[in-house]
């Protein structure tokens, strides 16, 4: 089994103009994104909005892409979903095409309660033999993910990565510490990647990535690898106040905004998300020359 690190990127879904996934389109991405280094890609993460979709649009957008990937780097499918029972057949169908992990939020839209957290990722790792990232993403169930029960969940065998997007840069440690630093931990608050590689994350599950691979994997390389946190710190500061806009605005929006400034065009995002206005593109626009990227858009 690959072990997972660096650079994962949940590329973004792309839709044509009656927001039908563009699986050519998809593909193109993806070998983009691969020929700019990133280690590993998530097939319809948050980014990719896997929530819009319908369940034979993800069994179809799933198959297709995983085969185009075709083994070049690991590939982590999202088995999401609001019941255990939807979530074990993604699950499942992840398996049968060999992923390399799954990655999974807790039951969301409503509140659920530790015990129900714990039940519903011991199922789905009953169900399957894929190693699970326990992904805790604020208004999605990340209040239930204590680093306690993630201790509890690795200690146990049932997951054996964390996605913290909560952007509380003290959650790496106390995550890390609860579980004796057995949890490989990935930092998703986009705003503390910098700060979250340095305190130990074994790298990025990072949306931004898409729009900025080449910059994300070096500054992976120069913290992870090369232990240069000055050059690593100096390189954050350009790429910081991209992150701070899509933080702060609507994620797969602005992400797929900045896509199509810097010519990765992509489609907008599916109803009810909406394009950014006029002049959050000329914001974003302005952001991204600031990184050196060239805006063509």
């Amino acid at each position: 089994m690959k072990e997972l690190r660096g650079i994962v990127v949940p590329f973004a879904t792309p839709f044509d103009a009656n927001e039908e996934p563009d699986v050519q389109r998809a593909k193109e991405i993806i070998d983009y994104l691969i020929e700019s280094g990133v280690h590993s890609l998530i097939i319809l993460g948050d980014t990719g909005e896997f929530f819009t979709l319908t369940p034979d649009e993800r069994v179809r957008f799933t198959e297709e892409t995983f085969a185009h990937i075709n083994g070049r780097v690991p590939v982590v499918i999202q088995p999401s979903a609001l019941s255990t029972r939807e979530a074990i057949m993604y699950a499942k169908q992840a398996e049968s095409l060999g992923a390399d992990a799954l990655m999974m939020l807790p039951p969301y839209y409503r509140s659920a309660t530790e015990r129900e957290a714990y039940t519903h990722f011991a199922n789905v790792a009953e169900a399957t033999s894929i190693p699970i990232i326990a992904y805790c993403l604020p208004l999605a169930g990340a209040d239930v993910m204590t680093p306690r029960l993630l201790a509890q969940l690795t200690e146990e065998g049932i997951i054996r990565y964390a996605k913290d997007s909560t952007g509380m840069l003290a959650r790496i440690r106390q995550i890390r510490a609860a579980s004796d630093d057995k949890l490989k931990l990935f930092v998703g608050g986009d705003t503390i990647t910098y700060d979250g590689l340095v305190a130990g994350a074994v790298g990025s599950i990072w949306g931004c990535a898409n729009f900025m691979p080449v910059q994300a994997v070096e500054l992976y390389s120069l913290v992870c690898e090369k232990g240069d946190l000055t050059a690593g710190r100096e390189l954050w500061e350009r790429i910081f106040p991209l992150c701070d806009f899509v933080d702060t605005h609507p994620y797969a929006s602005s992400v797929k905004a900045a896509m199509d400034l810097v010519g990765l065009h992509v489609g907008p995002p599916r109803r009810p998300a909406l394009p950014l206005t006029p002049d959050e593109r000329t914001e974003m626009a302005r952001r991204l020359k600031g990184l050196g990227l060239s805006v063509t858009g």
